[in-house]
């Protein structure tokens, strides 16, 4: 069985990195598109320059386009899946705590689902 990308939903059906997403241009949604791709089909293989790990079980995908950098924050659920929690456009060097927090917050309440 292979693993699955899946969307983070809050409990009033939104998805959050799917909205991000789809707020992005057509070349950066092409290329984080690129990276899910990469991360389906070579799964804890996959490394850096693409993923890191961020805290514990809280990982990142590591997307450039252009002048632009992303990041993609998820986690591996039982059931071969990939959950995507927090996406942001990264302005700084650095990750900003509260970005973390969102991630590690809505891995929570997906646990609370389970």
């Amino acid at each position: 069985m292979d693993w699955h990308i899946i969307f983070y939903k809050d409990k009033t059906g939104n998805e959050p990195v799917k909205n991000f997403i789809l707020k992005q241009t057509d070349g950066a949604q092409a290329e984080i598109i690129h990276v899910f791709d990469l991360l389906y089909r070579f799964e804890f293989s996959l490394g850096l320059p693409y993923v890191e790990n961020i805290e514990g079980k809280v990982w990142a995908l590591r997307i450039k386009h252009s002048s632009d950098y992303y990041r993609i924050f998820y986690f591996a659920a039982s059931g071969k899946k990939f959950i995507l929690l927090h996406a942001i456009k990264k302005k700084t060097d650095r990750l900003l705590k509260r970005d973390l927090e969102i991630a590690k917050e809505r891995m929570d309440t997906y646990k609370d689902y389970l």
